[in-house]
């Protein structure tokens, strides 16, 4: 056995068909409860993929007992590694630089569950113990049993570094309490409260206040008034001794002083008493990225707080009563959980995982307001050809959407759902069958919000059809080329365009850093995102995407070693069309493209102009100084942020350098339209010439010169 928790037991267990050693979680209970919470965690983990996430290998429902299948987790949890040294001297040390490591990956699969996904994933039960660690001490979240969603409704506003303002949200089933005493943010005691991702915000505060300190959330070793580590960091940082907070076991000189008390001081912006007062992980993943420079917002005085955690008799850890503190009133946990008030002599945090049908709280405190079952998210699967012929009309005139890159998409209507089917012409191309297999395994695979959804797949026939779940409106390149003149609301206005940009940089950052494998897409263009009814893209098209395992050292390994250039010309990096080598920069130089078309209304290649490249346009006009005014898309008619336009344009200008080397990541892509514009002060600080320019053109400018000698336009 690994351990056990609030809803079951995990086992270590060798799998008999090919011999991986995987865990197995086994509910304790039975019951509808018990039943909801192994729903709500097969459906949250099954289609999640980020590389900080434990990763769900299957499930089974044998003779009314639960189990579910993860990947073993070789290091187990965060909390015994943490905190055994304290028990054991002779295990080993958490370094700081992993510490560090493992605060980030942390950071980075919450931003994921609350900004990158269809519908926004509530954890509820963010602790040390639900942290799991790799081979390589890489953090993986786990344990959603306790997990709740909420609905995206998209509205574009710009976004402060605190509050994220661009979305708003639908709640569904977040009234029920749930999660660990020393974890559990102050509302959430509170009658008619609702689970938040500042309730996670929070409960990683606390775990980040954890890892600083090498010290349980509630620890019952410790004085009477060191017991809750919250309320004693508190009390350190209003005394202006921060830094004795600090795990005395790190050797002096393994650390910056600095970077340690940034962190603290991070902490404790987590787990301030106001949510709403709390940062949103995305800020607070730029600040552990270390995108924000200068000094962390100033920490409030903590002496008018009240106390996080009272202990009445905290000698007595058989029977202690803690309370939980909130602003106008005290409720004892006791009224609320069966089991709320059970605290370990050796300091055990304390779960909270059973409702109370008898508490004296409101029947409202326990009444999910709106559904009560989960949301069965269908997987993708192979779809007869006899489906497609009928959900299309047999491929009719009438239900073609438009020419994709590779092949025509259609129209369907199949399992009550609008489907788009792209069938893939040049059938005997064995090459364009590869693609294709390519796109339906390994799209099924990814999950994020701005990417498209795959539906299923189909071969019959000799056809190479993807089914994807359908967007009302149409592809980027249309809306931007091909728009309607009588109607002005065709066209993008300056808030959709900078969302666009925003929302495909965000997907493409999640392709190449936070899924296990990176993904080379080498098909970014302006017909390959697609826009959903709200105007939110969706990047699909990835026949020619490059997969790339990571080896034992965490680096990436080309499975697909052939290197030839595949791909749409205008879109394609100079060193990319040289070498048909796939990296993480040659999509750099496409997304950038694609960010000028959307700038500037232009098509990428456009053998009317004089200067058929878009790109080679726009740097002559940055070498002539020209003001970026006369850049921008005429027909919005001067309805744009001057400020965003100068940070697209200058961005754009530096995605497309020729130099791979001189041109921005896509994690600092994402911080730059975020507002972080210190970015370009190191982007900026390597310029290239301009003969460099034109040789490293030349394999573009010769195809350029052999289609215009044929007379094409």
């Amino acid at each position: 056995m690994l351990g056990s928790g609030g809803f079951g037991r995990v086992f270590r267990a060798v799998l008999p068909s090919d011999g991986t050693v995987v865990a197995v979680k086994c509910l304790a209970e039975k019951g509808e409860h018990f039943k909801k919470s192994f729903m709500a965690e097969l459906v949250a983990v099954a289609h999640l993929r980020h590389r900080n996430l434990v990763k769900l290998r299957g499930w089974c429902v044998h003779d009314d007992q639960l189990f579910l299948v993860y990947d073993y987790m070789p290091n187990q949890s965060l909390d015994k590694v943490l905190f055994r040294r304290q028990e054991n001297a002779d295990s080993v040390l958490l370094h700081w630089e992993r510490r560090k490591k493992i605060v980030y990956g942390l950071a980075a699969a919450l931003n994921y569950l609350h900004e990158q996904l269809e519908t926004q994933i509530i954890h509820r039960d963010v602790k040390t113990s639900n942290v799991m660690l790799d081979s390589h001490f890489n953090a993986r979240l786990g344990d959603f049993g306790l997990a709740r969603w909420l609905e995206h409704e998209v509205e574009y506003k710009p976004k402060t570094p605190y509050r994220s303002k661009n979305r708003q949200f639908r709640l569904a089933e977040t009234t029920r309490i749930g999660g660990t005493i020393g974890y559990l943010p102050p509302e959430s005691l509170q009658k008619r409260s609702v689970a938040t991702a500042k309730s996670d915000v929070f409960s990683f505060g606390i775990v980040l206040l954890e890892i600083v300190s090498g010290r349980r959330a509630v620890d019952l070793t410790y004085p009477d008034d060191q017991i809750i580590l919250l309320d004693w960091i508190r009390r350190l940082s209003d005394e202006g001794k921060l830094l004795q907070a600090g795990d005395n076991r790190l050797p002096d000189g393994s650390y910056k002083l600095a970077d340690m008390e940034r962190i603290i001081r991070l902490g404790l912006m987590c787990t301030l008493h106001e949510p709403q007062s709390r940062p949103s992980m995305k800020w607070i993943l730029e600040a552990v990225s270390g995108n924000i420079y200068g000094k962390l917002p100033d920490l409030p005085s903590f002496q008018s707080h009240p106390l996080y955690i009272s202990l009445s008799s905290p000698t007595d850890s058989s029977t202690s009563n803690m309370t939980t503190t909130h602003s106008s009133s005290t409720m004892s946990t006791k009224q609320a959980f069966y089991s709320s008030n059970f605290v370990t002599a050796n300091g055990e945090t304390i779960y909270v995982t059973a409702e109370s049908e008898t508490s004296n709280v409101s029947s409202s405190f326990n009444r999910c307001h709106q559904q009560n079952t989960f949301p069965m998210v269908e997987t993708p699967r192979v779809i007869t050809y006899d489906e497609i012929i009928s959900a299309t009309n047999n491929f009719s005139d009438s239900r073609r959407v438009a020419e994709v890159d590779f092949g025509t998409a259609y129209h369907g209507f199949l399992d009550c759902h609008h489907i788009l089917v792209k069938r893939l012409g040049m059938r005997t191309c064995p090459a364009l069958r590869l693609r294709f297999s390519n796109e339906f395994q390994n799209l099924g695979r990814l999950r994020h919000r701005n990417l498209v959804q795959l539906r299923g797949w189909c071969t019959e026939q000799g056809e190479m059809l993807v089914v994807y779940d359908y967007s009302a409106n149409r592809l980027l390149s249309h809306i931007l080329f091909h728009h309607d003149q009588r109607n002005r609301h065709s066209i993008l206005r300056w808030q959709q365009r900078y969302n666009i940009i925003k929302s495909l940089a965000s997907a493409i950052y999640y392709l190449h850093e936070e899924w296990d494998e990176q993904v080379i897409h080498r098909n970014i263009t302006s017909s390959a995102v697609i826009l959903d009814p709200d105007l939110n893209p969706r990047l699909g098209s990835f026949a020619l995407a490059e997969f790339l395992t990571r080896n034992e050292h965490g680096h990436h390994i080309a499975v697909d070693k052939n290197k030839s250039v595949r791909g749409i010309f205008g879109y394609m990096s100079p060193e990319y069309m040289d070498s048909g080598e796939a990296t993480t920069m040659a999509d750099v130089y496409s997304f950038g493209v694609v960010l000028l078309e959307v700038v500037t209304g232009h098509m990428a290649v456009d053998f009317r102009q004089p200067e058929v490249l878009l790109v080679k346009r726009l740097h002559k006009f940055e070498a002539q100084k020209r003001p970026y005014e006369d850049i921008v898309d005429r027909r919005l008619n001067g309805q744009y942020d001057n400020s965003e336009l100068v940070r697209l344009v200058k961005l754009g200008m530096a995605c497309t350098r020729l130099n791979p080397e001189l041109r921005p990541s896509m994690r600092q892509i994402v911080s730059i339209l975020d507002g972080y514009d210190q970015w370009f002060t190191e982007i900026n600080q390597k310029k290239e010439r301009k003969e460099e320019w034109k040789q490293k053109n030349a394999p573009s400018l010769c195809i350029i010169r052999r289609i215009q000698a044929l007379g094409i336009q």
